[in-house]
């Protein structure tokens, strides 16, 4: 069996939401991502229960990116006829790069463009 070229490009930003998953849900208390966020705003010195409000909020995400990379790797598995649901969730992705980079970090435009990427290669295949 050989995958094409759009469907490696789903499975990676599958996987990609898969890792921002596993970041924004471990460590429970003080999630990977919540800390770079942290540091990054220079919010360090945060009282325990707001600490604890920023990491419910981190791990909320961390679950619909888990619900994401768990659904375009279900879209692979299932073949054409789920295009129209890997173009949803992708699209869903690339708003979601535009907007943390503009209220997180500069650097989560990567996954605007991985997604739009993707969506250029699910369009693109003729089959």
């Amino acid at each position: 069996m050989s995958l094409a070229i759009d469907q490696i490009a789903v499975g990676c930003i599958g996987l990609l939401h898969t890792v921002f998953a596993a970041g924004e849900l471990y460590q429970w208390g003080s999630p990977k991502i919540l800390l770079k966020v942290l540091q990054k705003w220079k919010l360090e010195q945060l009282s325990g229960p707001e600490r604890k409000l920023m990491a419910m909020i981190v791990h909320n995400a961390g679950v619909y990116n888990g619900i994401v990379g768990a659904a375009l790797f279900a879209t692979l598995w299932c073949g054409a006829t789920a295009r129209p649901v890997q173009l949803t969730l992708l699209a869903g992705g690339i708003v979601a790069g535009f907007v943390g980079s503009v209220t997180l970090s500069k650097a989560t435009i990567v996954q605007a463009i991985a997604g739009a990427t993707a969506i250029i290669l699910v369009l693109t295949r003729s089959s």
